[in-house]
C-alpha cells in the first residue's frame, strides 16, 4: 500500500476516531488490559503476555513493512490481607514511524456482596512514552513547518484510569472502565498530541451444556464495547470451553474483522492463538492479523486464621 505512512500520520494527527489503547482479539484472557478493577478477581498470581501483528502486508512508499506490532505483559495478584488486588501492565506498540511504550500500575479493592457476588473498584496510574521518527515520514512538501524535523522526537504522558468489575461466582461477569481521565497533552516536534478519554464496557456468561465425570462443556458468549464518543467499536464473541482446558471460538469486530481463536491449558500455562480476517476497506492491503497469547497462573488461597475453641469442662 503506497504512501500509507503519510496517510497513517495524518490519521494520527487528527486523533478523531483512534483509540489510545491497544487492540487485542483475545482480550477476554485478561480483563486488566482495559479495566484496573479486574486485578485480584482470580485466586491466583497471573502473568500474561500478548503478541500481535495487525494488518499484515502494509508497506510504505519505499516497500518497508509498517504493519502495527504490539506486545503486552500483565502481572497481577490478589492481596487477601487487604481485600485487594495489585497489578502491572507493560505495553510496547509500534505503528510505522510511531513507537509507544506504556506502563500502568493497577490497584483494586474487592467487596464481598454475598456468598457468590464480588465487586471490585479499581484505579490505575499510567505512564506513556510516545516517540515519532520524523525521518521515516514520506511527505510531498519537505518544507512543511510541522514536519521540519528529521530525527526522533518523544514526550511522556501521565494519566489516570478508573473501573468497576462485578463477578457472580464463576457464571457471569461485567465491567466498566474509563481510561485517560486527565486527557494529557504534550508536544512532539511541532505537533500537539492529546490522550483521549475512552470508555470500555464488557460482559460475559458461562453457560454449561454438559456434565460428565466432573468435566463440563461451556458456551461463553461475551462482548467488549469501546467508545470515545467520536468513534464506537464493539467485539462480539462466542467461545466453547471444555473442562477449562481446551477452547475455541469466533469473534466479530464491527466494520473491522472476523476472527477465529483457539487455545489449551497445559501444566498451568494457557496458550492461545487468534487470526483476524479483515473485512473493512483495509482488506485490499492487509492479509489479516495474527495474535499469540501465553499466560501462567499460580493458585493461591487466603490464609485461614485458627479460631480458639473453648471446652466448658475447663472453664
Amino acid at each position: 500500500m503506497k504512501k500509507v505512512t503519510l496517510l497513517l500520520f495524518v490519521f494520527l494527527l487528527l486523533r478523531i476516531s483512534a483509540f489510545s489503547q491497544v487492540q487485542l482479539t483475545q482480550y477476554m484472557m485478561d480483563g486488566s488490559v482495559y479495566n484496573p478493577a479486574f486485578v485480584g478477581s482470580e485466586k491466583a498470581i497471573m502473568a500474561n503476555m500478548f503478541g500481535r501483528k495487525q494488518w499484515m502486508g502494509f508497506e510504505d512508499a519505499s516497500g518497508n513493512k509498517v504493519s502495527p506490532r504490539t506486545f503486552v505483559f500483565n502481572l497481577q495478584s490478589p492481596v487477601y490481607s487487604f481485600s485487594s488486588g495489585i497489578g502491572l501492565n507493560v505495553v510496547s506498540d509500534r505503528l510505522g514511524f510511531e513507537q509507544n511504550f506504556g506502563v500502568k500500575i493497577n490497584y483494586a479493592y474487592r467487596f464481598t456482596l454475598g456468598d457468590n457476588h464480588r465487586l471490585g473498584a479499581g484505579l490505575a496510574l499510567s505512564f506513556l512514552n510516545k516517540t515519532i521518527d520524523f525521518g521515516e515520514l514520506v511527505v510531498e512538501d519537505p518544507g512543511d513547518p510541522l514536519l521540519k524535523f528529521d530525527n526522533k522526537q518523544s514526550a511522556t504522558f501521565f494519566d489516570l484510569d478508573l473501573g468497576v468489575h462485578y463477578r457472580f461466582s464463576d457464571k457471569a461477569y461485567a465491567g466498566l472502565s474509563v481510561t485517560n481521565l486527565l486527557q494529557s497533552s504534550r508536544g512532539i516536534g511541532n505537533v500537539r498530541y492529546h490522550q483521549k478519554t475512552n470508555i470500555y464496557f464488557t460482559g460475559g456468561y458461562y453457560y454449561p451444556l454438559t456434565g460428565l465425570n466432573f468435566k463440563t462443556l461451556y458456551i461463553i458468549p461475551s462482548f467488549l464495547l469501546k467508545t470515545n464518543f467520536a468513534s464506537t467499536q464493539i467485539d462480539l464473541n462466542v467461545v466453547a470451553n471444555y473442562n477449562h482446558q481446551y477452547w475455541a471460538g469466533i469473534s466479530y469486530r464491527y466494520q473491522d474483522a472476523v476472527a477465529v481463536l483457539a487455545g489449551i491449558r497445559l501444566y498451568g500455562f494457557d496458550i492461545g492463538l487468534s487470526y483476524d480476517i479483515t473485512t473493512s476497506k483495509l482488506s485490499t492491503a492487509s492479509s489479516g492479523s495474527v495474535e499469540v497469547f501465553v499466560g501462567y497462573r499460580y493458585p493461591i488461597k487466603p490464609k485461614i486464621k485458627p479460631k480458639s475453641l473453648y471446652n466448658t469442662r475447663y472453664l
